[in-house]
């Protein structure tokens, strides 16, 4: 047995006999309950460590392993159509809150924002998180946001795709890419209220439906979130307007991908009418959004996550950026600074059982022992989704 499952094994071992699984004290067995006539006080629950600055850009190294809540309009506005996991929504939703720990990762991010780049890491380590807090910042800094909370489901978990009726030899998502634009409207409507950016093309959807030159720029989101069929084109047309208006200095554009290496997988679950797989290259979508990734432009950042799990199977031997994004990928991005995301220093770590205790996430009361939290530290190896599960049934 390779040392490191040898250690496993006892640790497993020791949590049974005297640690957070016992019932009573070390002597107790499983199924035994120590019968006292006065009851042993229970130890206080700690405060989770906070910040009442709200506003990240106001964080700062010195908030780092403090928690700061997401009032729920913001939550709504940002991330309604996703930019969060599913388990963590999951967990805000039993804790009554929303609340992101502010991590160096982060930081560093809005830094590199502020001064003019993906973040990659480990499984579980927290980089959806991380572009959630850099997904908050950049809003809150005046930026139009150009947000896929998930890039891969375009590729594999699609709604419906069809053969483009403009393009011959490209394919749509009609249903992806109308849900797409109405979290696009729903994250910027305010600020392309102030902006009053327009047109700068006439498009032609059909005889009778025509977007003209002057037009608001919000009329292109209302057509492709009423007609479906021309949702793609109309993503299309969209970001080839931002990144126009954005190089003529009339807008600030953020694009903000969780699992960016996905536009650079060379086969899709979609098959043509030879049954043949698709490459995802032919579809609009990602014609749209990889068009905002080159150089050519300016006054617009690119915050994007590396994740194995946006690769397919057969590619996710790594997680480091130049594996994950394939040589095409590495030089579409080139130049990028890489963040990585790794899991949780003493300091975090220490802070999120503090957090878990006060929301009651955590009820065995020796999770609060020094020797609870070294036994949860090596179960879940720092790695914050691990403790999640960990902290689970406990």
């Amino acid at each position: 047995m390779a040392p490191t499952a040898r250690r496993a094994v006892l640790l497993l071992r020791g949590l049974g006999q005297c640690g957070l699984g016992r019932q009573g004290g070390c002597g107790a067995l499983w199924g035994q309950r120590w019968i006292s006539a006065q009851a042993s006080p229970a130890p206080p629950r700690p405060s989770a460590p906070r910040t009442a600055t709200t506003s990240p850009a106001q964080h700062t190294t010195d908030h780092r392993g403090l928690w700061y809540t997401l009032e729920q309009d913001m939550v709504t506005r940002l991330f309604t159509q996703g930019g969060m996991t599913k388990s963590f929504v999951t967990q805000c939703r039993t804790l009554a809150e929303t609340c992101l720990m502010v991590r160096q990762p982060a930081l560093t991010m809005m830094d590199y924002v502020r001064r003019t780049s993906p973040s990659d890491g480990p499984d579980g380590c927290g980089k959806t998180l991380a572009l959630a807090h850099a997904t908050h910042f950049l809003a809150e800094s005046g930026w139009l946001l150009v947000h896929v909370p998930w890039a891969p489901n375009w590729r594999r978990r699609f709604k419906e795709v069809a053969p483009s009726t403009t393009v011959e030899g490209q394919y749509n998502h009609p249903l992806d890419a109308a849900v797409w634009l109405q979290h696009f409207k729903t994250q910027n409507a305010e600020l392309l209220k102030t902006l009053q950016l327009e047109t700068q093309k006439e498009y032609t959807w059909s005889r009778r439906e025509v977007t003209e030159v002057n037009s608001p720029l919000m009329e292109l989101v209302e057509t492709g979130i009423g007609r479906a069929r021309y949702s793609s084109d109309c993503v299309l047309a969209l970001t080839s307007e931002l990144k126009a208006h954005a190089a003529e200095g009339r807008c600030k554009v953020a694009v903000v991908v969780d699992g960016i290496n996905t536009f650079f997988a060379p086969v899709s679950r979609y098959r043509g009418e030879d049954r043949s797989f698709v490459d995802p290259q032919h579809f609009t979508l990602f014609h749209a959004f990889k068009q905002l990734f080159t150089t050519d432009w300016k006054n617009g950042v690119l915050v994007g996550s590396l994740d194995r799990l946006a690769n397919e199977s057969s590619k996710r031997g790594s997680h480091l950026p130049r594996y994950l994004l394939r040589q095409k990928g590495w030089e579409a991005l080139d130049p990028f600074v890489p963040i990585p995301v790794d899991d949780y220093d003493d300091l975090e770590f220490r802070s999120a059982i503090d957090y878990y205790l006060e929301r009651r996430w955590l009820q065995n009361p020796m999770a609060n022992t020094d020797m609870g939290r070294r036994e949860l530290a090596a179960l879940s190896a720092h790695n914050p989704f691990n403790l999640v599960q960990v902290c689970r049934p406990l």
